[in-house]
């Protein structure tokens, strides 16, 4: 494909969690120009905000009924529409609800990069499961984030799925080693277990409920959205920070004593690939897991898998740093490097 600028559709805020997307398309943008797309956010008027940040052109669609409102609706592809210009466009979606920016795709250039089975996802649209087949069966490419999502839609969408899990900025997570501990951490008594993400549907509150039980300090990082904040573990050794930058995590890292993945099973998580895997392991923080399939396919001879709370609690009471481990998940973390990978993404962009 031939290309001059590329529209990104997508269902998370540029200046939310940094991860898959901004990390792809703030390197796409060293290439060319890239216009990030997000979805309608609550406002008194409507417009459009446009911003710079990272080398990338954000717009945020502010409108009075956000919630009802359509993604990429006519106000906002016609500014999308009007900075491509005449540029030949490259339109790439990370949710088949802002299929309506593929209007501005030249000659179906079109790549869906596939990070979640979003169908999955609590309050999820009724039609995101057909929205989603639709859109692999269109897309000219589509790049699948994790081996359970890369088999499912292989089996859709054929040899135009490409698998391309995740990655990590290495040199940035690995600072973790050598930092003092972050002021938020330094006060607590070990073990310290750390989490770092989104706090959702996804997490499996007896598992943090079980480790608090055992004596531990728990530290859930990052906001929590899609769930009721009542329902939150109310415990004096669970601390929830909110959403941190993320220039700070690898210090939030270096005061963990053990990085957790306290996940559910359940539809949300049928076909996640963490991104958070490679940067507790660049950390060089012990891991321990509930079995995510991913998880457990990639990188289960570097994490601890544990099956139940009972068991949960008990692997990160017993896991210690082991040099022969740490070394091998150092090794793959390194080798997951973000630039490495969106030059392989270019690379087949280039090829199709």
């Amino acid at each position: 494909m031939t290309f001059d600028c590329i529209v990104v559709g997508s269902h998370l805020r540029f200046d939310g969690v940094w991860q898959r997307p901004q990390q792809i398309v703030t390197r796409l943008a060293e290439r060319v120009p890239v216009l990030f797309v997000e979805e309608p956010f609550a406002a008194a008027i409507d417009r459009d905000e446009v911003r710079e940040e990272r080398g990338v052109t954000i717009v945020r669609p502010l409108r009075r009924n956000a919630r009802g409102a359509a993604p990429a609706d006519a106000a906002t592809l016609a500014t999308a529409r009007a900075w491509a210009g005449a540029r030949r466009t490259l339109v790439w979606l990370y949710t088949p609800m802002m299929a309506a920016l593929e209007a501005l795709a030249s000659d179906g250039m079109l790549v869906y990069d596939c990070m979640d089975e979003l169908a999955g996802f609590a309050f999820a649209p009724d039609a995101m499961a057909a929205r989603e087949a639709d859109l692999t069966a269109r897309a000219r490419l589509v790049f699948a984030g994790g081996k359970s999502l890369y088999e499912a839609r292989r089996a859709e969408g054929g040899a135009k799925v490409r698998l391309y899990p995740s990655g990590v900025e290495y040199d940035h997570f690995a600072r973790a080693r050598t930092l003092p501990r972050h002021p938020l951490a330094a006060h607590l008594e070990p073990p310290v277990c750390g989490y770092i993400g989104a706090i959702d549907e996804r997490i499996d509150f007896a598992l943090v409920e079980a480790l608090a039980a055992r004596g531990a300090n728990v530290v859930m990082v990052g906001p929590v959205v899609k769930i009721d904040a009542a329902t939150l573990p109310r415990r004096a050794n669970v601390h929830f920070t909110g959403q941190m930058p993320y220039a700070e995590l690898p210090a939030l890292l270096a005061g963990f004593d053990v990085a957790i993945m306290p996940f559910a099973i359940n539809a949300a998580t049928t076909f996640i690939s963490p991104t958070k895997t490679p940067e507790y392991l660049a950390a060089g923080r012990p891991v321990v897991s509930s079995p995510i399939a991913d998880v457990v396919a990639s990188y289960g001879d570097v994490v601890t898998i544990a099956d139940s709370p009972e068991a949960f609690a008990e692997a990160c009471l017993a896991v210690r740093i082991d040099p022969a481990r740490d070394a091998r998940a150092s090794e793959r973390a390194h080798a997951a490097g973000w630039d490495a990978i969106v030059a392989r993404m270019w690379s087949d962009l280039e090829r199709e």
